[in-house]
């Protein structure tokens, strides 16, 4: 009997070592599920951050292809009407 009763005693300990491990355990996958989270959305505000900005590049650059052929076409209006003038003022002095 007093086998059993040391043996008892024995494992009383180790079971609570084994309840202690466990129950850390428990808490260490809780904070790393908790951390697993706080990671997912920052990952998934970042991705929506990532998919404005590159939206509004895409629009600026779009502006900006608008802007240099606004600005071809209007150099090339100027172009025809300084021939114009050449040609007019040209004309002028023939007469």
């Amino acid at each position: 009997m007093s086998s059993s009763v040391s043996s008892s005693m024995e494992i009383d300990p180790l079971l609570r070592d084994l309840s202690e491990k466990k129950q850390s355990f428990r808490r260490n996958v809780v904070s790393l599920a908790a951390e697993l989270k706080d990671v997912r959305i920052r990952l998934s505000s970042q991705e929506e951050s990532f998919a404005k900005e590159s939206l509004t590049r895409q629009e600026a650059e779009a502006r900006a292809k608008n802007m240099e052929e606004e600005i071809l076409r209007l150099q090339k209006r100027l172009d025809e009407r300084t021939q114009q003038l050449q040609a007019s003022s040209s004309d002028a002095e023939k007469v």
